[in-house]
C-alpha cells in the first residue's frame, strides 16, 4: 500500500510540473502567453537594421494597425490571435475594413490601444505589459516624426523589445514585396508570402511590359487626398507614395517639380496653370464632412455623390481632365498597402484606356480577395466619375 501511495505522489508531481511548463498567464487581451520560445531569428528590416526576435513571432503589436490586412493575408486563420496591441489607425481611418474584420473576428474589438507615435500618445509602458515578440513600425515614421520615433525605439530597445520597420508608403512599388516577405519570414509563413508576392509581381510586370510598348506623350496627372472635402485642398505628392506611383503607371506627376519628396497641398492656381489630363481623388471611410468616401461599405452612388462637389471647384470646369471626363476616385489605403498593385493597374488603364481596355482592376481585386484575404470583396474602391 505504501508503494502505491509513493507512485501516486510521483505521478501527481510530474503532472503538476508538465502543467506548469505549458501553463499560461492571461492578460487583459484574453490571449495566453505561452512558454518561452527558445528559437530566435535575425532579419534585416526596411531601415537596414539587424533585428533579433523570437521565432516564429506569436505576439505582435502593430503601429499603423490597418496593416492588419497584410498580416491576415500572410498568416491566414489564426492571425487574430497574434495581434496583442495596436493603434487606432485601423478603426479611425480604415473603419470600413475594421468593421469587416471585427464582424468576422469579434475578439479584435478588444485588442488594446497602445497609442500612436505620430500624435505622442504611444505608451511604452502598455507595450511592456503586453510582452510582445515584436513591435511593427514603419519607415515613414522617421520621415514625419523622427525625434519621437527615435525616442520610442530607444525605450523599447532598453526594455528588450524588438522593433521591426517595414515600408508600404515611401517607396511602395519597390518595398511592398520586400515588406511582405519580411512578414512571412518572422511569422514562419515564407511560402504563403512568396505566393502573394508572385501574384503581385505577375500583375505589375504585365503592366510594365505593356507600358514599355506605348509611344507618345505621357498624360499629366494631378492626385489629391480627398479627406478635407472640396472647399479645402488636400495633400498632393511629390516623388513619394501616390506621387511615386504615377510615373510607374506611365503618367507625368504635375506636383513632383513643386514638391520634390514631400506631400502637401498645392495651390488651385498651380493646378489650373498645369491643366492636368487626368485627376485622381483618393477616398476612404473618413468621418470628415465632405470627404470622398470609398471602401468596403461604400456604394457607387455614395462615391459619386461625395465626388461631385470636388468637380464644382472654381476653375475646374476649364481643366482638360474635367472637360474630357477623366476624373477618378481610388481608395486611399491602396497607396500604403499590398493593394498598390491594383492601383497601378487602375492608373495605367485610366492613363491609357485603349491600350488597357481588356484590363479589369476590379476583377483583380476580387481574385486577390478570393485567393488570399479572410474577408470578402465588397463595396467600391475604384470609381470613374463619368
Amino acid at each position: 500500500m505504501e508503494k502505491i501511495d509513493i507512485k501516486i505522489v510521483a505521478i501527481v508531481i510530474v503532472a503538476c510540473l508538465i502543467m506548469a511548463a505549458v501553463g499560461f498567464v492571461i492578460f487583459n487581451t484574453g490571449k495566453p502567453i505561452s512558454k518561452a520560445n527558445n528559437s530566435k531569428i535575425t532579419v534585416t528590416d526596411m531601415e537596414g537594421r539587424m533585428v533579433t526576435m523570437n521565432y516564429p513571432v506569436e505576439r505582435i503589436i502593430m503601429t499603423e494597425s490597418s496593416r492588419t490586412t497584410e498580416l491576415s493575408a500572410i498568416y491566414g486563420d489564426g492571425f487574430e490571435d497574434k495581434i496583442v496591441g495596436w493603434d487606432d489607425d485601423f478603426k479611425n481611418f480604415a473603419g470600413d475594413g475594421y468593421q469587416c474584420y471585427v464582424k468576422k473576428y469579434p475578439m479584435m474589438a478588444d485588442v488594446p490601444d497602445v497609442g500612436s507615435v505620430e500624435d505622442g500618445t504611444f505608451s511604452v509602458e502598455k507595450v511592456i505589459l503586453l510582452k510582445p515578440d515584436v513591435v511593427i513600425m514603419h519607415n515613414w515614421m522617421y520621415s514625419y516624426n523622427e525625434e519621437s520615433t527615435k525616442d520610442v525605439v530607444s525605450k523599447l530597445d532598453r526594455a528588450g523589445i524588438p522593433v521591426l520597420f517595414v515600408d508600404f508608403y515611401l517607396d511602395p512599388m519597390n518595398n511592398t514585396t520586400k515588406s511582405m516577405l519580411l512578414f512571412g519570414k518572422i511569422m514562419g509563413k515564407e511560402q504563403r508570402a512568396q505566393e502573394i508576392v508572385s501574384f503581385y509581381n505577375s500583375r505589375t510586370n504585365a503592366v510594365y511590359s505593356r507600358l514599355a510598348n506605348i509611344q507618345g506623350n505621357k498624360p499629366d496627372v494631378y492626385i489629391e487626398v480627398g479627406i478635407k472635402g472640396p472647399s479645402d485642398y488636400g495633400d498632393s505628392f511629390g516623388n513619394i507614395a501616390w506621387g511615386s506611383m504615377i510615373p510607374k503607371a506611365g503618367g507625368n506627376n504635375i506636383a513632383e517639380p513643386l514638391l520634390g519628396n514631400k506631400d502637401e497641398p498645392i495651390s488651385p492656381e498651380y493646378i489650373v496653370d498645369h491643366n492636368p489630363d487626368v485627376i485622381i481623388l483618393t477616398g476612404r471611410n473618413w468621418s470628415m464632412p465632405g470627404s470622398l468616401r470609398l471602401g468596403y461599405t461604400t456604394s457607387a452612388d455614395v462615391a459619386k455623390n461625395t465626388m461631385a462637389p470636388f468637380l464644382q471647384r472654381p476653375g475646374w470646369n476649364t481643366l482638360d481632365a474635367v472637360k474630357n471626363h477623366r476624373v477618378y476616385g481610388i481608395y486611399h489605403g491602396y497607396c500604403l498597402s499590398i493593394y498598390n498593385f491594383v492601383a497601378l493597374e487602375a492608373m495605367a488603364k485610366w492613363f491609357y484606356p485603349e491600350e488597357f481596355k481588356d484590363v479589369d482592376p476590379n476583377a483583380t481585386l476580387k481574385e486577390f480577395h478570393e485567393k488570399f484575404m479572410p474577408v470578402e470583396y465588397t463595396g467600391t474602391f475604384l470609381y470613374s466619375y463619368y
